[in-house]
């Protein structure tokens, strides 16, 4: 997070001054597969949301819909597909974590399909669990370990109490159809873990695309290597990510290996990031380095936890004020203009 935070605070701008007209309204539109997007950034899935802030699934996909971006289910959310779908609208898209086992798999991309969706996100950057410090030290666990501090902790939090106990006991329910019955909390995480833990390999990736009609985006490019290999599979876009840090520390953040992905895959091809943007200078800054669109996963959080459900509404407009506000100030007339403007590359 820190070596994320650092490199995109290297992203520098020169504005242009004396420009040939005196307007300071950029156009902040852009176009994703054929279709248009009020802004160039969006919601990326978040697992366990629910647990984050009831019902996070649904206020945020309410919030996108209603400005016009794109946002990310993800397959471990606590919130059903078919009712993201019918909020969100054409705005949902969906993350997806392949079983390992081809039927498993097939049946999950058929159900997925079923619900409307036309753009599929394939994660491919956490072929399996990693040590978390920070949830091992805040006693974040599944089952939850219940004990004086975990009481203590729901009683100083009484707005997510109540909405939690209203909402009733999360769960995966978009994988709860593949999980046997009659396992307890602890035996589904592990059943879980086991038929999606391992590589996505090339043929899986290529399976997939052989099995899914819609456009097929993949999450967790790094390299000139993978981008590369990613469109020889068949992908419609790529999606630059470190999972915001939380994976592995020895990574280098997205905005720093952004400018060589997009030389490498050229100026036509689609090119997603996410990982460590806080503002919408931040959002302008990862657009500069090679960026279509910029997806924000813990500002969208924050704002729920903060003041509940207009918290979507309300980091949208922030972002979107403070996009404005960059592009004016440096003098770029829209979003795509932006590298244009960079004072120097990073890398």
């Amino acid at each position: 997070m820190q070596r994320n935070r650092t490199a995109l605070d290297k992203v520098a701008f020169a504005p242009q001054y004396l420009p040939e007209t005196t307007s300071v309204v950029p156009d902040l539109s852009t176009e994703l597969f054929g279709k248009s997007y009020a802004l160039p950034f969006g919601i990326s899935p978040l697992g366990l949301s629910g647990l984050m802030w009831p019902r996070a699934v649904e206020i945020l996909a309410e919030a996108a819909r209603k400005a016009d971006i794109p946002m990310g289910l993800s397959h471990f959310a606590t919130s059903h597909v078919r009712d993201f779908r019918a909020i969100a609208e054409g705005n949902g898209w969906f993350q997806f974590y392949p079983a390992r086992d081809p039927h498993v798999r097939h049946a999950m991309l058929a159900e997925i399909a079923q619900t409307g969706f036309e753009e599929l996100i394939v994660t491919v950057d956490i072929p399996t669990a990693t040590r978390r410090d920070r949830e091992l030290r805040t006693g974040l666990s599944v089952p939850p370990s219940i004990n004086a501090r975990t009481l203590w902790e729901v009683a100083t939090q009484p707005r997510w109490a109540l909405a939690t106990l209203l909402e009733g006991t999360p769960s995966f329910k978009n994988l709860d159809a593949y999980i046997p019955q009659g396992l307890s909390m602890a035996d589904k995480a592990s059943f879980l873990t086991d038929i999606i833990e391992g590589h996505v390999t090339a043929d899986i990736l290529r399976d997939i695309r052989a099995h899914w009609k819609g456009k097929l985006i993949v999450k967790g490019i790094m390299t000139v290597a993978n981008a590369q290999k990613a469109f020889e599979c068949g992908v419609d876009a790529i999606w630059v990510s470190n999972q915001g840090g939380r994976q592995l520390d020895a990574m280098q953040s997205p905005v720093e290996v952004l400018p060589s992905i997009r030389r490498s895959v050229g100026p036509d091809a689609i090119v997603l990031a996410d990982s460590g943007m806080r503002s919408g200078l931040d959002i302008a800054r990862m657009l500069s380095q090679g960026a279509n669109v910029v997806f924000l996963g813990r500002p969208f959080i924050y704002g729920l936890e903060a003041i509940g459900a207009s918290g979507g509404d309300h980091v949208i407009h922030v972002l979107r004020e403070e996009l404005r506000c960059a592009l004016a100030q440096i003098g770029s007339a829209t979003a795509r203009d932006l590298p244009d403007f960079l004072a120097y590359q990073i890398d």
